[in-house]
């Protein structure tokens, strides 16, 4: 067994505030000490293009825009799929919007995308009173075009995501550190650790985990606090002020999305009754997010347990042969392995939760456990180098998100790149 002296661990592990409040403590490979600057101009710097039974939406999107209008099945009424092109708003805004412009009876998205990026998605949506091929929003900074693809049930067999990704480094010297750490990654075949990433738990206010342990703690107060008040130090200045003028006079100055709008108006004197008011579906988005973090803190120390008694190579190896799935904690976990049991049950008790606190009978909520890929690999990555920017181009499989491989090839504070 190959012992790594303790100052070799520490090069693993994250230094960055977002890192820590999302559960990511270490990074795949260890850090050589060089700290880089970097921008991506967002969202035309991040495309993000779903792949559906290995057809790249970009291309059929692009096909689409050329083909003139013809008759609309009456099927079509009863099940619709739209590829969009969305910028300025996440996929549950998205849908929500299409399904209220079309007055459908559902819409649903296979992935949530990241609304600071220019993505291409399928939306699915059924019994629809109207139905047009081509819908244009514009509003503010947010751009929907959606056109009409297919009509009746699909069969979705398998599904990944290609992004194209240009970085904008500030020197060559940081160019010269990038291409080294893409060639470290190259070196070992693309792999790495498959944490939860940064827009599930919102980039700039990292809260929704911490609204989902409210529910799961019952601590319903906590929650409308959280919502409402708790200002985190990456927000906007405005945003810190109105969360700050909340906890004086219960009055948000600018309250960011409709939940705030709907609830941080209203006296607390029955705050189970206000939570009550938010779609269930919100609130399983709040305790799945909640389940993500605790994801990203088993994997991380999971990964430290690993990397403190065997070399890199054969971490490596063990996190892919023995320990190729992690429990996603919830209502029915099984834990596969001891090493994870072992941590699961320290994680568990740190949080102070129990398996079958996420029953929430009070608001109807079940959350199941399940099980996720402990590491993903980077898929037909090739970069190029012009105009001293840095164009990435790769594929990842659904549910694996592109702000994790950027960290590992960056290395450098999140908000740089999210």
């Amino acid at each position: 067994m190959d012992i790594h002296r303790p100052e070799d661990v520490k090069r693993y592990l994250s230094k960055w505030l977002l890192d820590f409040a999302i559960g990511i403590y270490v990074y795949t490979y260890p850090f050589n000490g060089d700290i880089i600057d970097v921008t991506i101009n967002r969202p035309s710097g991040f495309i993000v293009s779903e792949i559906i039974n290995r057809y790249n939406l970009i291309e059929i999107y692009n096909e689409l825009k050329n083909v003139k209008n013809s008759n609309i099945e009456d099927k079509c009424y009863e099940n619709a799929t739209y590829i969009v092109k969305k910028i300025g708003l996440d996929s549950i805004e998205l849908c929500n919007t299409i399904k209220k412009t079309l007055n459908c009876v559902s819409c649903i998205a296979l992935g949530l995308k990241d609304s600071n990026a220019i993505a291409y998605q399928l939306i699915s949506l059924k019994k629809c009173r109207k139905i047009e091929r081509y819908i244009q929003i514009k509003e503010k900074r947010k751009n929907i075009d959606a056109y009409l693809w297919l009509c009746g049930e699909i069969a979705i067999i398998d599904t990944k995501n290609s992004f194209i990704i240009e970085i904008k480094p500030v020197s060559q010297d940081s160019i010269e550190v990038i291409n080294k750490r893409i060639s470290m990654l190259r070196n070992y075949k693309y792999i790495i650790l498959n944490f939860f990433g940064y827009q599930r738990f919102g980039s700039r206010r990292p809260v929704t985990h911490i609204l989902g342990k409210k529910l799961v703690h019952r601590d319903w107060g906590g929650f409308i606090e959280t919502i409402c008040g708790y200002p985190f130090p990456t927000e906007s200045r405005d945003s810190i002020a109105s969360r700050l003028q909340w906890y004086e006079s219960r009055d948000m100055l600018y309250p960011y999305n409709s939940i705030e709008k709907s609830i941080c108006f209203k006296t607390i004197d029955s705050p189970l009754k206000i939570i009550k008011t938010i779609p269930k579906n919100t609130l399983q988005l709040y305790v799945n997010a909640y389940q993500s973090y605790l994801f990203n803190v088993v994997l991380s120390k999971t990964w430290l347990d690993i990397i403190e008694r065997y070399d890199l190579v054969k971490a490596l190896d063990i996190i892919r042969k023995d320990m190729p799935f992690l429990p996603i904690l919830g209502a029915s976990t099984q834990y596969p392995t001891k090493i994870s049991r072992d941590i699961l049950n320290d994680v568990l008790y740190t949080e102070d939760v129990k398996l079958e606190d996420f029953y929430i009978k009070e608001l109807g909520l079940f959350i199941n456990g399940d099980y996720r890929k402990s590491y993903m690999t980077i898929e037909d990555f090739q970069y190029s180098l012009s105009d001293n920017s840095i164009k990435l181009k790769f594929t990842l499989e659904s549910g694996c998100y592109a702000t994790i491989a950027l960290r590992e090839i960056l290395y450098t504070d999140p908000l740089l790149y999210t």
